[in-house]
């Protein structure tokens, strides 16, 4: 009623308010049919078959970690069981924990879209929710994984159907009615990259079996933001964001609806408009209805003064800004947050996510930044709270118990962020880059803005502490860890980097590190820029010297102390589509020494035979996609493979090829493959057949060099490949994702059954490793399971057939075994050594695991009449707690 009165005094302004009715009610509200479906979907098909029906059915082992956690953007508490949590990260999928966080279950995992927009529990009962697929961080750094739609659960994330909205592709803000659980609000984005229709606000009353386009300005426009008044669920708020082709624009602003989002009006009176109107977040009041917030990316002011909070009392006919001084929370960033949350109990106490988490007990008059006493599951380097808030959860129960998402990860407070508690105990690591210590299969890697880690080639455990250690972190307990490079004779120096180009030396036996950004002489007048993930590399013919990869290709060989420039602007391609702003791939040749290659984010290819004397670009026959990936072949001087991916400018098809005259002529080797984008493509330094290909879903393996592909390995799920090496001492594959941390494999079976010309209607049973018992303890004898590793049998099998693995001592005695079905094609069973499991009631009795004994055995696999059998020995373990002098 009090709505109805204001109207009453302000004739004008109700005029107004009938004008933009009529306009919505007559261009958005429609009930709809299917939309288009996303490009995705085939090519998850694709996925799933090639995955069911593979013959390299090798086993990826998880490598963690964990310590530096990853970009939780999505967080969910049931607060009728607190113990029940959900942590959602863009790229790692939903996790779920039942027992306050002790340990986490992935529970959004197989389907056709990876990136994850938002996640919902519906108010009224926690165990359903809403989930939409497709990240909503506009960031052009390859790995904002679009979706392909809504989906929903009704126990509690145990099983998931598919609701529509498939060609939504970035989903910002899910929004459930208070007290029905059908009734849904869905904040579109929209394609990132693209013009689309299908964006705006859309609605369902009946838990998305059918979908209303309740609010919609144009093709370029999404919906950021919908908040439900709890006590009148009538009335609610929405913001459109202009995201297309920028982060800003004169069609953002916020509308508010008084028939439950039917009909909608444009909020104008007191709020900021122009050009360069930014990102909106909204909050309403959980006891008046007219009393709403509105955080907006303001950037028609300084970009320092952008972020501005403002407040309506009176349902949205006005609006005032709170605050009086800078509110300097964005930096330069805030259309990456702009999220503001209200108490459910004070309406005047708000909450605002930027790069800190601000807080305001007036209403947004003042703030204060909240930080907080930081305790870790797995403890690790940083100190504090991560910078860059994603989202949060307030108890409305209990408002002094927030669940914080950021780009560090998932934290838990229950005294209103005075200390927290932080998961980094899920394996979501977004890396962007690996390298492989080839001395002691050290691994190091880069991460989305939780800096660069490094650790052994051992199998995630979670019931112990994450052995991975930081390589460096800055000072607010992050930043964007990118390539890392080792010095092969200098152990003490690594080279790591940070984005756009920010290259450092680490000294590890001092730790000192120093810049060794290049920057271009003065005499030129031309500008250096770098991608966000800037390539370089340490030559493998001299430890000193570095190659580094922006517009310009820059060398130094002195550590990065001095830098040459040794290429024209590779930007300006011959052809003007191919127009690009850096490089995104550099790499020389691993059998001539100058050979050097490099690729641009707009699919410019060049050239160099004297080590950048003279380039030239061979660029024909290739696509306009950012060039991330190069290989160059081992076996032969003028081949070379390349990987492009479509991501940045939303084409979501496979783009492979390969040369034999060093890029002068191209042919495509996609064909085969899930048309997805792929990443990286790498050949094997064993045999030039055999090529991996590293897609946003997969690892994929050919041995006829690209003429047919399938899928590799098991246990991985679907995830976006950043990376792919190799240990040479092992010849094991280590791939790092954008998601799920990294992974291994042993390749030696593939090698051998290619190389030797393995007939493939015979059955094999490949070498064993030398294997190590865990350390046995000296006090009691107790065993260390810190230190047990599975030792892994591989076999080729000709055909699909039910198999027996036994052991057998020296006398030939059986002492373990066990039964499974094999696969045709290769084949992998990784045993823990147990040979025999036993219980006690005796409160003091340890050995319930008996492990193998040191010695050589037998491995034999049987199927029927047929044998096979290898030798197994097994030695000792080794005390992993010896302390050296130079410990």
């Amino acid at each position: 009623m009090k709505y109805i009165n204001n109207l009453k005094r302000n004739s004008a302004f109700a005029i107004a308010l009938v004008a933009c009715f009529m306009l919505f009610f007559f261009s958005s509200n429609k009930l709809f049919a299917q939309q288009p479906f996303s490009p995705l979907e085939a090519s998850f098909q694709d996925y799933k078959k090639m995955k069911e029906e593979t013959s390299f059915k090798l086993e990826w082992i998880s490598l963690g970690p964990t310590v530096n956690s990853a970009r939780a953007d999505i967080v969910q508490v049931d607060h009728t069981n607190p113990a029940t949590m959900y942590a959602g990260f863009g790229s790692g999928g939903l996790w779920k924990t039942t027992n306050h966080g002790l340990s986490w279950n992935s529970v959004f995992e197989e389907r056709s879209s990876l990136g994850i927009g938002d996640v919902e529990l519906a108010p009224s009962d926690p165990n359903i929710i809403y989930l939409g697929t497709g990240e909503n961080l506009k960031k052009p750094r390859n790995f904002t994984l679009p979706g392909t739609g809504m989906y929903r659960s009704d126990d509690a994330g145990l099983t998931w159907n598919k609701i529509g909205l498939e060609d939504s592709w970035s989903i910002a803000e899910i929004e459930i009615h208070p007290t029905n659980p059908d009734i849904v609000f869905v904040c579109v984005l929209g394609h990132l990259w693209s013009k689309n229709p299908n964006r705006g606000l859309y609605r369902t009353m009946n838990g998305g079996k059918t979908w209303e386009h309740v609010l919609y300005k144009d093709e370029m426009t999404g919906a950021n933001e919908v908040v439900i008044s709890p006590t009148n669920p009538q009335i609610m708020y929405s913001s459109l964001w202009e995201v297309y082709p920028g982060i800003s624009g004169k069609n953002s602003g916020i509308y508010k609806s008084i028939d439950g989002g039917t009909t909608w009006t444009q909020c104008t009176n007191g709020l900021p408009s122009g050009p360069k109107t930014g990102r909106i977040g909204l909050a309403v009041s959980s006891t008046n209805p007219y009393k709403a917030y509105a955080l907006i990316d303001n950037l028609n002011n300084e970009t320092e003064h952008a972020a501005e909070l403002y407040k309506t009392t009176d349902g949205g006919l006005n609006w005032t800004k709170t605050h009086s001084e800078p509110f300097q929370i964005f930096s330069v960033i805030g259309w990456y947050f702009t999220d503001v949350y209200v108490n459910p109990k004070n309406d005047e106490e708000v909450f605002c996510l930027g790069v800190r988490l601000a807080h305001s007990l007036d209403g947004g008059k003042t703030f204060s930044l909240i930080g907080g006493q930081v305790t870790r599951m797995t403890p690790s380097l940083a100190q504090g709270l991560h910078l860059d808030q994603c989202e949060l959860w307030i108890n409305p129960t209990n408002p002094n118990h927030l669940a914080l998402g950021n780009d560090g990860g998932y934290y838990v407070s229950y005294d209103k962020g005075l200390s927290w508690i932080h998961y980094n105990n899920i394996p979501t690591g977004e890396f962007y880059d690996i390298t492989i210590d080839q001395s002691d299969f050290t691994i190091y890697g880069g991460t989305q803005d939780d800096a660069t880690v490094s650790g052994p080639a051992k199998e995630l455990n979670t019931k112990f502490p994450d052995p991975w250690k930081y390589v460096w972190i800055d000072a607010w307990d992050g930043g964007d860890g990118c390539v890392t490079q080792i010095d092969p004779i200098d152990k003490s120096i690594i080279y790591y980097s940070r984005q756009h180009g920010d290259a450092m030396r680490l000294d590890k036996s001092k730790d000192v590190a120093v810049s060794i950004r290049p920057t271009l002489p003065k005499e030129m007048k031309d500008t250096l820029v770098f991608n966000y993930m800037t390539p370089y590399f340490l030559s493998a013919y001299d430890s000193k010297t570095l190659y580094h990869g922006g517009n310009f290709m820059l060398k130094s060989t002195d550590r990065g102390d001095t830098w040459k420039v040794i290429s024209p602007n590779l930007s300006n391609s011959s052809k003007k589509e191919k127009k690009s702003f850096a490089t995104g791939a550099i790499v020389e040749s691993p059998l001539q020494k100058g050979l050097l290659y490099a690729g641009t984010d707009h699919g410019a290819f060049w050239v160099s035979k004297n080590d950048g004397e003279s380039w030239e670009e061979h660029s024909t026959g290739i696509a306009n996609n950012y060039i991330r990936s190069i290989s160059p072949s081992n076996h032969k001087v003028q081949r070379v493979y390349m990987a492009m991916t479509g991501i940045n400018y939303d084409d979501l098809k496979s783009y492979l090829y390969a040369s034999d005259d060093f890029g002068i002529t191209w042919k495509t080797i996609a064909a085969g493959l899930p048309d997805e984008p792929i990443n990286m493509v790498k050949e094997d330094p064993s045999n030039e057949n055999i090529l991996y290909a590293g897609t946003v879903r997969g690892v994929y393996v050919t041995i006829d060099r690209g003429n047919n592909w399938s899928y590799l390995g098991t246990n991985m799920p679907a995830t976006a490949v950043a990376d792919l090496e190799i240990y040479l001492p092992t010849m094991d594959l280590v791939v790092g994702t954008h998601g799920r941390g990294i992974y291994k494999t042993s390749l030696l079976p593939i090698q051998k059954m290619v190389s030797e010309n393995l007939p493939e209607d015979k059955d094999y049973f490949f070498e064993i490793g030398k294997t190590a018992r865990p350390w046995f303890n000296s006090s009691h004898g107790e065993p260390d399971y810190r230190t047990v590793e599975k030792t892994t049998f591989s076999f080729w099998l000709s055909q699909s057939k039910p198999v027996t693995i036994s052991v057998v001592d020296q006398s030939n005695t059986e002492i373990w075994k066990t039964n499974l079905t094999g696969f045709k094609g290769f084949n992998q069973y990784r045993w823990d050594l147990i040979v025999k499991k036993e219980t006690s009631g005796n409160p003091y009795f340890i050995h319930y695991d008996q492990f193998i004994k040191a010695g050589i055995y037998k491995v034999i696999i049987t199927s029927g009449e047929d044998h096979m059998e290898q030798n197994l020995e097994v030695i000792d373990g080794k005390s992993p707690y010896i302390v050296s002098d130079n410990f």
